[in-house]
């Protein structure tokens, strides 16, 4: 069952539980949407790339390969930021369909759900750790951070997402160079694919997590 097919009854009165509920539906469709926006600019980014290293064939302006990278790093950022949304939605609807407790918005984060005894009872613990850093969800809001903070204003962080430390001596290293910066590019489009079917698993098990906890309380 789907999270947009949950029952009124499940939901307690005077709490905004509906609304995020709405919410999370809009920002799923949302996220499916940028993701499609993300792997097509990025294989339009593997094929330019491939073909800078050829001898023949077809041979790309290196404006137009920085453009579509750009592309990528463009809807990729929205990802991420899209991503982070989700996830403070996801949390926001936990604390307003079930007792939670939390009144202040600023309490609802991941360390303190994880430890909470009615996110325990509902067995919602494994389901909340799939954005700790660690995992996919996790890493790419950490890169959320990198795109914020870093992306315009530092140093460390390149835009173009183009490899470091990489001497190119002759035709051989600049290919190897080249390898990697479709790598840095390939990498971030396929854990943002994986991502897609954690959210879309991560939406099942939600629903039937808070019927069945809600339906343990009838049966005491």
């Amino acid at each position: 069952m789907h999270i947009q097919e949950l029952s009124g009854k499940y939901f307690p009165r005077n709490t905004k539980a509906k609304d995020y509920r709405n919410e999370l539906a809009r920002m799923m469709n949302n996220l499916r949407y940028t993701n499609e926006k993300v792997q097509y600019s990025a294989q339009l980014c593997m094929f330019t790339i491939k073909c800078i290293t050829r001898k023949g064939g077809f041979n790309p302006s290196v404006a137009e390969g920085f453009r579509l990278v750009e592309e990528f790093v463009y809807h990729y950022e929205n990802f991420c930021f899209r991503l982070f949304a989700f996830r403070e939605k996801v949390l926001k609807f936990i604390n307003a369909i079930l007792p939670v407790g939390f009144v202040r918005d600023r309490d609802v984060k991941v360390q303190f759900m994880i430890i909470n005894p009615v996110v325990k009872q509902a067995k919602l613990v494994s389901l909340i750790q799939e954005f700790d850093n660690k995992k996919d969800l996790g890493k790419i809001i950490d890169d959320r951070h990198s795109l914020t903070h870093k992306l315009y204003y530092g140093k460390e962080f390149d835009h173009y997402l183009r490899p470091k430390n990489i001497e190119t001596k002759n035709l051989k290293d600049f290919k190897q160079w080249c390898l990697k910066w479709g790598k840095e590019i390939l990498d971030r489009a396929k854990i943002t694919e994986k991502s897609m079917y954690t959210i879309s698993k991560m939406n099942h098990d939600l629903t039937s997590k808070i019927i069945n906890y809600k339906n343990s309380l009838k049966k005491k």
